[in-house]
C-alpha cells in the first residue's frame, strides 16, 4: 500500500484560508491570498508580473463583508456588548436568532462528499437567543458590581435598589424565554443554568463564589463561538472550517483503530503518543513503525502533534 501523497502548497493554502474565513478574520484572509501571488513572467520594463499560480482565489467581496460582520458581532460579544450584537445579528443574520423561515435564507450546507459538516455547539435559534440574554444578565451584573473603575468588589446591600430591581426584572424574563422550550429535558436543563447565574445576586463577593465562572471571559469566548457557528451554518456555509473536520476525522480514525486494537501496518507513521516524545526532534514527522510485533494503533492527540510540530 503506498504511503499518502504529502498535500500541496494549493491544498495548505485553501485550508488556512478556509479557517480564517470560517473565523472571521477578514483582513488576514485578504492579506494571505494576496501574498500567494508569485512572479511568473516580466513585462516591457522588466518589472515583474504578479499572477495567481496553483493558489486560492482571494476572498470575493461579498464574502468579506459578510466575514468582516461575523467579526464585528463576535468583537461586540466579547467586549460584553450583548446588544450591540443582538442589534447585528437581527439586522443581518435574522435567522439566527429566529425560528421563523426566512425566504431569502440560504439553505444549510451539505458536503457533496457524503460528510456532513457537523456543527460542534447548538444551533437552535432558542438555544442561542437565551444563551445571548444569559450572558447579558451577567454583563448587566458586572457592570453593577464594577460601577467605578474601582478593583474591589462591591458588596450586594450597597447595590441601589433600583438597580437591584433591575437585574431581578431581566432575571424573571431568563425564566419566562425558559419556560418556552418545549423540550422537558432542555427545560430543565436551561432552568438549571438560570439557578446558578441568578445565584451571583446572592453572594456579598460574586467573584470569589461558587458560581464565579458566569463572569469568566471564557463564558464570552464560546457564546461567541457559538453565534459565528451558527451564522455560517444559516448562510449556506459549512458549520465547521475544512482544518476542524479532518483533525476531528483524523481523531475518529486513530481512536477507533485503537479501539479495536489494530495493529499499524509496517512503516506506517504514527502519530506522538506524549509530550516527551513530541519534544523529540527526530519525532516532528512521527515515529514509524518497523516491528510487526509492535503496540497497537495509539490514539491521536492534538496537543501531543502541535508541540511535535514547533
Amino acid at each position: 500500500m503506498s504511503t499518502p501523497a504529502e498535500p500541496t502548497p494549493y491544498q495548505l493554502r485553501t485550508l488556512v484560508i478556509d479557517y480564517l474565513i470560517h473565523n472571521g478574520y477578514a483582513s488576514t484572509a485578504r492579506v494571505f491570498g494576496q501574498s500567494s501571488l508569485v512572479p511568473t513572467s516580466l513585462d516591457a520594463d522588466g518589472d515583474e508580473i504578479m499572477q495567481p499560480a496553483d493558489t486560492p482565489e482571494i476572498p470575493a467581496t461579498k464574502a468579506v463583508v459578510q466575514v468582516e460582520l461575523r467579526q464585528r458581532i463576535r468583537t461586540h460579544i466579547l467586549a460584553g456588548q450583548i446588544n450591540d450584537a443582538i442589534d447585528l445579528l437581527e439586522k443581518h443574520f435574522p435567522a439566527v436568532l429566529s425560528s421563523e423561515p426566512f425566504a431569502s435564507a440560504p439553505k444549510p450546507h451539505k458536503s457533496l462528499s457524503g460528510t456532513d459538516f457537523v456543527a460542534p455547539t447548538t444551533l437552535n435559534p432558542a438555544h442561542l437567543n437565551l444563551n445571548l440574554r444569559i450572558l447579558a444578565f451577567t454583563e448587566a451584573f458586572r457592570a453593577f458590581l464594577h460601577p467605578t473603575s474601582e478593583s474591589s468588589s462591591s458588596l450586594l446591600e450597597d447595590y441601589d435598589e433600583s438597580r437591584t430591581a433591575e437585574l431581578l426584572a431581566k432575571a424573571q424574563k431568563l425564566h419566562v424565554l425558559s419556560s418556552m422550550l418545549s423540550n422537558p429535558t432542555e427545560r430543565e436543563a436551561y432552568n438549571k443554568e438560570l439557578e446558578n447565574v441568578t445565584g451571583l445576586l446572592a453572594y456579598p463577593d460574586p467573584e470569589r463564589s461558587p458560581v464565579a465562572k458566569y463572569l469568566s471571559h471564557e463564558r464570552r469566548e464560546a457564546v461567541a463561538n457559538q453565534i459565528n457557528t451558527a451564522i455560517l451554518y444559516r448562510t449556506g456555509l459549512p458549520a465547521i472550517s475544512h482544518l476542524e473536520l479532518s483533525t476531528r476525522y483524523t481523531s475518529a480514525l486513530w481512536s477507533f483503530m485503537h479501539d479495536l486494537h489494530i495493529k499499524p501496518r509496517p512503516d506506517a507513521p504514527l502519530p506522538p503518543t506524549s509530550v516527551e516524545k513530541a519534544s523529540s526532534p527526530s519525532l516532528i514527522k512521527g515515529v514509524k513503525v518497523v516491528d510487526k510485533d509492535a503496540p497497537e494503533a495509539p490514539r491521536f492527540d492534538l496537543q501531543h502533534f502541535l508541540n511535535a510540530k514547533a
